[in-house]
């Protein structure tokens, strides 16, 4: 799903978008991936895949539905992105060894969430990163825009960790983000508006409704 407001913006090459796309995806702290492969589930359009291999990650990127921008994309990477039609609860023809598996706005669209978080779990390798960003249900403009009008049904902050303790994923990190889709194309519009989310995010009484969940977690070496 691509991200609230982004599609009122269009692809990549708007600043909003890119600006939103780096405040969210940042705060994950991903290292360099050079020479190291990731795993992007419900890719959408794309722009997240295009985000870690800038990283230098060699990226598979997998949606249900193909986008009319992945041909472009792949040709731009040349090979550093590779994208397909795939359903994310049923990867086994996929083997295990990737360093890294991120999936954003996906896993509450599936029908059985936990057989998404295995087979993410399942395709890291020991000591692989595994990335998971979604919505705050109870953010109150994501609940109007896309829960009441939209009828997208995010997980509840409660519902998330309860997902990722059934999934047996002790000792995840859950940080909370603010991250939104401005959609004015001037530089000086965005770095005041990254002041504003940054200060909503000091104000610890807001984390209840910040609009991200962004969790990490770490295959154990053992």
């Amino acid at each position: 799903m691509d991200a609230p407001g982004r599609d009122l913006i269009g692809d990549g090459g708007s600043l909003a978008v890119e600006a939103y796309r780096e405040r969210l995806l940042s705060a994950f702290r991903i290292g360099p991936g050079r020479g190291k492969k990731a795993l992007d589930l419900g890719c959408g359009d794309g722009l997240e895949a295009v985000y870690l291999a800038r990283l230098g990650y060699s990226v598979l990127a997998l949606d249900l539905q193909a986008h009319p921008r992945w041909k472009a994309l792949e040709k731009e990477w040349k090979g550093r992105i590779r994208f397909k039609v795939a359903d994310a609860a049923k990867l086994k023809s996929l083997k295990p060894g990737f360093d890294l598996a991120f999936e954003k706005d996906m896993l509450h669209h599936v029908d059985e969430p936990p057989a998404v978080l295995a087979e993410m779990k399942r395709l890291l390798k020991k000591g692989g990163k595994l990335y998971i960003a979604e919505c705050n249900r109870y953010n109150p403009i994501f609940y109007v825009h896309l829960t009441l009008l939209g009828g997208h049904q995010h997980f509840s902050r409660g519902r998330l960790k309860a997902l990722l303790g059934a999934a047996g994923m002790p000792g995840y990190r859950l940080a909370l983000r603010e991250a939104r889709v401005f959609p004015f194309e001037s530089a000086a519009f965005q770095k005041l508006m990254d002041r504003l989310q940054d200060l909503i995010e000091r104000l610890r009484v807001l984390d209840p409704i910040l609009c991200y969940n962004l969790v990490s977690w770490s295959k154990p070496r053992g």
